[in-house]
């Protein structure tokens, strides 16, 4: 004789009749499906915070690189500033001192053109004095 389980409907609270063994397999069928269901999102979520752990240090290590470009070119740019400064200074000294820029035009050797306060060379050759292209 087949044994049977009861179980009540949630719409209106009949009971019927489930053969047990049909109950139970359906029951372990089910049972296992969403064990090996719940093991393979277990493991998909491992990877993927394998995977935002990896992004996140890959991340900081980028974070770490840039600071320390952004601060070797901060001392770059202070050097440069200072350069600048001393060659501001050294042309301000020269300038009063200077025969090119004190005398007239037509001092000025050939191939040099006085634009603004440089002079620029119009032929690329540099001059066999003190002045270079600019």
């Amino acid at each position: 004789m087949e044994s049977f389980c009861y179980s009540a409907l949630p719409a209106n609270n009949d009971t019927h009749r489930t053969p047990l063994s049909q109950s139970h397999c359906r029951s372990s069928d089910d049972d296992e499906r969403r064990l090996k269901r719940r093991e393979k999102n277990r493991v998909a979520a491992q990877r993927s915070r394998k995977r935002q752990t990896q992004r996140a240090d890959e991340l900081h290590e980028a974070y770490e690189c840039l600071e320390q470009q952004n601060s070797l070119l901060k001392k770059e740019v202070q050097l440069l500033l200072e350069e600048q400064k001393c060659l501001s200074e050294a042309l301000q000294s020269h300038e009063p001192l200077c025969p090119i820029l004190n005398s007239s035009r037509h001092a000025i050797p050939s191939g040099l053109r006085l634009v603004g306060r440089s002079f620029k060379f119009s032929s690329g050759q540099r001059p066999q004095t003190h002045l270079h292209a600019v």
